[in-house]
C-alpha cells in the first residue's frame, strides 16, 4: 500500500496521478531507475502491438508510416532538448547512445578521454572497451561528490593528448548537477569533444542542448520521461557530426555501387531495428508530459520536492547527505551511521516507500531517493519520518549488495 496522502487538494496531481497506476501501490522515489509508466504510454503500446497482431507488419504504406513516425518523435525529441531534428538519433538506452558517440571518433593509441569519480557503468563500460581496444588513456578525475570548481578539477587534467571528456549532467550518485555550459565553453577552446549521459537529466531538469553547447547528449526514456523501456535518443550537435562517425550501417546507407552514403543527420548513427510500440509509447507520452502535464511545472515541482526532502534528511541526527545543496534538483543521496546502504534501503522499502541504494566504486556507497514530480509533501515528510526513526535505531543486519541499474 502506498503512503497516504492529501493530493485531493491539487486537482491537477491528482488527476495526473490518476493516470499513473504504480504511483498508487507506493510511495514512487525511484526514477532515476525507471519512472512509473503512464497509461496513454501503456495504451500507444498496446495499440501498436495489436495492430501488428490484427493488419501484420508488411503491406502498402507500412514503412512510410514507421518513418513518418520516427520522424515526428525526433521533432518531439528536440523540441523539448533545443535541438533541432536531423541532429537527433533515436536510440535504445543511454549507454547505446554514449557507445555510439564514443566509439565513433578517430582514436589514436595514447589518446586521452577524462571523466570523473561518480560515473555509472554505462559510461565506463564504453571507456573500458577504448581503453582495451584501442589503447585509449582513460583519465578519472576525483571531484567528491561533485561540488567545487569541477570544470577548473577538469581542465587541469587535460594534456596535449585529451580528445574527449565525458561526464554525466546530473551525477546518479550523488545528484550533483555538472556546469557542462562552462566546461564545454572550455573544452571547445582546446579543441575536446564533450560527450555527455543525460540519463538523470532529461526530464529532471530544463536542458538546452544549444546553449549548453556539448557535442553528444546521450539520454533514456524510461527514467524520468516515463517512456517505456528500450527508449532514449542521442543529440550529435551538427558541427560535430563529422566528428563522430558511424560505428555500424544499417540498409539503405550504401548506393549500387557499394559506397557508404550515411544519412545526411543524426540518423546516420541509428541501426533502424526500433521496437515500433515503444517508439509509439515514447511519443505518446512526451506529448503527454509537454501538453498535459507541462515541462516547466514538473520541472519546478521535482526541484522543489528535492530540495524539501533535503533540508528534512539534512536535520535528521546521525544522518549525512551528500548530495550538494547548490548543484541539485530532484535526487538526493545520505547515509546514517550505523547502517549498510543496502540495510537502510530495505528497511525502507518495506515500510512502502520504492527507492534504490548507490552500490558502485568508486563511486560514494549511499542511500539514493528521487523526489519525482508525482510525489505529494506529505510522501516527501513520511519518508523523512521513516530515516529519523530508523536512524535512530540499530540495522537489523545486511551488507551493501551490487547491482547495475542506474
Amino acid at each position: 500500500m502506498g503512503i497516504a496522502t492529501s493530493v485531493a487538494v491539487d486537482p491537477k496531481l491528482a488527476a495526473l496521478r490518476a493516470q499513473l497506476p504504480a504511483v498508487e501501490l507506493t510511495a514512487y522515489f525511484n526514477a532515476g531507475t525507471n519512472g512509473p509508466l503512464p497509461l496513454v504510454a501503456h495504451e500507444a503500446l498496446v495499440a501498436a502491438a495489436l495492430d501488428e497482431v490484427e493488419h501484420g507488419r508488411l503491406g502498402s504504406g507500412v514503412y512510410e508510416r514507421l518513418h513518418e513516425g520516427w520522424k515526428q518523435l525526433r521533432s518531439l525529441i528536440a523540441d523539448i532538448f533545443g535541438a533541432d531534428a536531423d541532429e537527433i538519433a533515436l536510440m535504445r538506452s543511454t549507454t547505446e547512445g554514449l557507445n555510439v558517440a564514443l566509439l565513433g571518433l578517430d582514436w589514436q593509441r595514447g589518446d586521452e578521454v577524462i571523466t570523473v569519480n561518480l560515473e555509472h557503468g554505462g559510461l565506463y563500460s564504453p571507456l573500458a572497451l577504448l581503453a582495451h581496444r584501442q589503447g585509449v588513456v582513460v583519465r578519472t578525475v576525483d571531484v567528491g561528490y561533485g561540488e567545487g570548481d569541477v570544470v577548473a578539477q577538469l581542465m587541469a587534467a587535460c594534456t596535449p593528448r585529451t580528445r574527449a571528456i565525458s561526464i554525466s549532467h546530473l551525477q546518479w550518485s550523488t545528484g550533483a548537477i555538472m556546469p557542462l555550459k562552462e566546461l564545454a565553453i572550455e573544452a571547445r577552446q582546446r579543441g575536446i569533444v564533450t560527450i555527455v549521459d543525460a540519463a538523470q537529466a532529461a526530464g529532471q531538469i530544463p536542458v538546452d542542448v544549444h546553449d549548453l553547447g556539448v557535442d553528444a547528449y546521450a539520454l533514456s526514456g524510461q527514467k524520468w520521461l516515463c517512456g517505456p523501456g528500450g527508449s532514449g535518443a542521442l543529440y550529435v550537435r551538427r558541427e560535430s557530426l563529422s566528428l563522430i562517425k558511424p560505428t555500424y550501417i544499417r540498409y539503405g546507407t550504401f548506393d549500387p555501387t557499394g559506397f557508404i552514403v550515411p544519412k545526411p543527420g543524426a540518423e546516420r548513427y541509428e541501426m533502424g531495428e526500433v521496437y515500433n510500440p515503444a517508439t509509439r509509447a515514447q511519443a505518446a507520452v512526451l506529448r503527454w508530459l509537454v501538453d498535459e502535464v507541462g515541462l516547466n511545472w514538473l520541472y519546478d515541482r521535482i526541484a522543489t520536492l528535492g530540495r524539501r526532502c533535503w533540508d528534512a534528511l539534512r536535520v535528521v541526527p546521525g544522518v549525512t547527505v551528500i548530495t550538494p545543496s547548490d548543484r541539485m534538483a530532484g535526487i538526493v543521496c545520505f547515509n546514517a551511521a550505523g547502517w549498510p546502504a543496502k540495510a537502510l534501503t530495505d528497511a525502507l522499502t518495506e515500510r512502502g516507500f520504492t527507492i534504490r541504494h548507490v552500490d558502485q566504486r568508486p563511486c560514494p556507497l549511499s542511500v539514493r531517493v528521487s523526489a519525482g514530480w508525482w510525489n505529494t509533501e506529505e510522501e516527501v515528510d513520511a519518508f523523512a519520518g521513516a530515516v529519523a526513526e530508523l536512524a535512530s535505531m540499530p540495522p537489523a543486519g545486511g551488507n551493501p549488495g551490487r547491482g547495475g541499474a542506474r
